[in-house]
């Protein structure tokens, strides 16, 4: 019988076998073990397969691969079918360039609700303190410690590697408006399907995020901080200016639609969603690969 995980953790990924190790490492440390990893590889090369099957036996639930060629930046696509490929009733997503905090999962489980989004933020680490991390500095815990990465991390962000989750009860009731950072959100899977995902017709960096958000709120959703309770640390790299012009980011941003064509069910859908407390009539086109037994 398959034992089905409690949580899927969706890691976007795109090369950088070395840090994508570091990540699996934070991940032996989790207090929340009830989790299995299905990676969204937007087209890497051996480098990060043979990093997975060094490490797919290490946690209670296999790790999934999935992959697809390297044709340009397509997060949107690949993020899709790495979630019609998940088990779990709850979704956490990262970026293959964060290392998390030991209770990261655990707290993205505990504060978990029906039609909440959770987003958290991230120690953004310079470039110095990216080169030399090491799997024992993770291992340890060294680098959860403020005094390994303060002086790495620039001023305005050394309050997102502060561990205080007292201050969820503010922090998440203050707005059910907050921005959704790609790399630290979570939500039901169900909820992930009512919007369709994210909109595939989005290609090229940035955007995705924001749309996604905007469809959840038009949705009726909200969207809570988890900032300074689930912690990651940000690896440094070069980034790819934006592609998109003006007048497409502003459509994308300022989007009516809750439900995207372009998602992972192609097409219009053929029932009406009144928002998450109304009745879900669409078929969940994924159920057997979540509910396989």
């Amino acid at each position: 019988m398959y034992a089905v995980p409690a949580l899927t953790l969706v890691i976007s990924v795109y090369q950088r076998a070395r840090i994508l190790e570091l990540i699996f490492q934070s991940l032996e440390n989790q207090t929340w073990t009830d989790f299995e990893v299905v990676l969204a590889d937007d087209g890497s090369d051996a480098s990060v397969a043979e990093i997975v099957r060094r490490w797919e036996s290490r946690f209670r639930h296999p790790v999934r691969h999935v992959w697809q060629e390297n044709i340009g930046f397509r997060k949107t696509v690949i993020v899709n079918r790495a979630v019609a490929e998940s088990a779990a009733e709850h979704l956490v997503f990262i970026d293959g360039d964060c290392i998390l905090h030991h209770r990261f999962l655990e707290r993205h489980h505990a504060r978990r609700r029906p039609h909440h989004v959770l987003s958290g933020r991230r120690v953004m680490l310079d470039i110095e303190l990216t080169a030399r991390l090491t799997l024992d500095d993770v291992r340890t815990l060294r680098i959860e410690h403020p005094s390994f990465w303060w002086r790495h991390a620039k001023a305005h962000d050394r309050r997102n590697g502060v561990y205080a989750p007292a201050l969820y009860g503010w922090r998440g009731g203050w707005s059910r408006e907050y921005a959704i950072l790609g790399s630290n959100f979570s939500l039901f899977r169900d909820d992930f399907l009512r919007v369709n995902g994210y909109d595939e017709g989005i290609l090229g960096r940035g955007m995705e995020d924001i749309n996604l958000r905007t469809r959840l709120l038009n949705a009726g959703f909200a969207v809570r901080s988890i900032s300074q309770e689930a912690l990651q640390y940000h690896c440094e790299h070069a980034a790819a200016p934006m592609p998109h012009d003006a007048e497409t980011t502003q459509r994308w941003r300022s989007t009516t639609e809750s439900w995207t064509p372009r998602g992972i069910v192609k097409g219009e859908r053929e029932t009406t969603l009144d928002g998450p407390h109304g009745t879900h009539h669409q078929e969940d086109p994924h159920a057997s690969a979540r509910d396989r037994g």
